[in-house]
């Protein structure tokens, strides 16, 4: 990937990069927490803040939303994708763009995509923060990425 292309989609500007797959449904989450189980990646499940065992269902998880605030960050490379577990029907992390600042660390992006991507059977996208109609760049189950 031409890093020098790119890395004008990753320059801080006070907001973060969100990447959705959607729509989802709880079998996607269950996917994507056994893939993610599966990778080289430093799993950090939070409670109010707090770490805590990574419960096994995905349900589990979202029945601790109802009285926490729930955090599950995915610590690949330099990168940390975090997700907060807002809704059933899409799948959102959101990444800090200044941990992309190489080729190498997008082609991290690119795994991370590429695996959710894969659970879910679905197209994965690389957004601007709460923005889902913003389209940077699109991961295919294949691992094949197209930018915006």
């Amino acid at each position: 990937m031409d890093w020098a292309a790119r890395r004008h989609h990753f320059r801080w500007d006070g907001a973060l990069r969100d990447i959705y797959v959607m729509p989802a449904t709880m079998a996607d989450w269950q996917r994507v927490l056994t893939s993610l189980r599966h990778e080289p990646a430093r799993l950090d499940y939070q409670l109010d803040g707090t770490s805590a065992p990574l419960p096994a269902t995905v349900t589990a998880i979202f029945a601790a939303t109802r009285s926490h605030a729930v955090t599950l960050a995915c610590h690949m490379g330099k990168a940390v994708y975090a997700c907060h577990f807002f809704s059933p029907e899409q799948i959102e992390f959101d990444l800090d763009p200044r941990s992309v600042q190489s080729g190498h660390a997008l082609r991290d992006l690119r795994h991370f995509m590429t695996t959710l991507a894969r659970a879910c059977d679905r197209t994965c996208v690389l957004t601007h923060e709460n923005a889902p109609e913003q389209v940077i760049a699109r991961v295919w189950s294949t691992g094949e990425m197209l930018w915006a």
